[in-house]
């Protein structure tokens, strides 16, 4: 009689030759050149079949950007502790830029075909849709969060949703590491500071004169709608 294997058991197994393969590919990141890492040698590495290696991660692009999500988990992880000690949106998100920066300025071939990878895709079908895993990590959720909390605390507009914003603002920062890639002699710290700098001045709730002017702005709009 043919045993029926658990669902539960089948994708257990699968999330751990995932995690396996990942682990192997991140070491060989960390240890040796992008571009001379090959799925052939991941393969080995792991003691896989080829065929076993291209059925969880069809190309190596695919595999980088896995074990960066993974590795971006464990750093905000890390950084939490500190994030929650700053005050203010600035503050509290230049602990996770000035992080990001010393990353990338260790790994700019990663970078670069880590960002290339994900606008290649942009072009390819809608992905089967997949329940969020515990394993990765989304900057773009870290924005979020601590755009919800400037916003309560009134320190950002609300004239936007947090999500508006946050997709500006990440959108901020891949324009800024795309400049860097193509500039590497810029210091990518000060280029992530003036581009908070810009998102707060264009984003920041205005004061004083400047409000009154907006509430004037406003209060015209609306009479103008009845």
């Amino acid at each position: 009689m043919t045993t029926v294997e658990d669902p539960g058991r089948r994708e257990r197994k699968r999330l751990q030759m995932v995690a396996h393969l990942v682990g192997v590919a991140g070491r060989l990141f960390e240890t040796q050149p992008y571009e001379s890492v090959t799925m052939e040698q991941i393969a080995l590495e792991a003691d896989v079949a080829k065929r076993t290696l291209y059925n969880h991660f069809p190309t190596k692009e695919a595999l980088l950007a896995h074990w960066l999500e993974v590795e971006l988990k464990h750093d905000l992880e890390r950084l939490l502790p500190e994030l929650n000690s700053r005050r203010g949106f600035a503050q509290r998100v230049s602990v996770e830029l000035d992080a990001s920066a010393d990353w990338c300025q260790r790994h700019p071939a990663h970078l670069a075909a880590y960002l290339r990878h994900r606008f290649l895709a942009m072009g390819d079908a809608p992905p089967k849709p997949q329940a969020p895993s515990s394993n990765r990590g989304d900057i773009a959720h870290l924005w979020h969060a601590l755009i919800v909390d400037a916003q309560a605390a009134g320190e950002i507009t609300d004239r936007f949703s947090p999500m508006q914003l946050t997709t500006w603002f990440h959108h901020l920062y891949l324009g800024t590491l795309m400049r860097w890639l193509i500039e590497p002699t810029l210091a990518l710290r000060e280029e992530f500071g003036q581009m908070v700098t810009l998102f707060m001045e264009g984003a920041g709730k205005p004061a004083g004169k400047q409000a009154e002017k907006h509430a004037v702005h406003a209060k015209r709009a609306s009479a103008g709608t009845h």
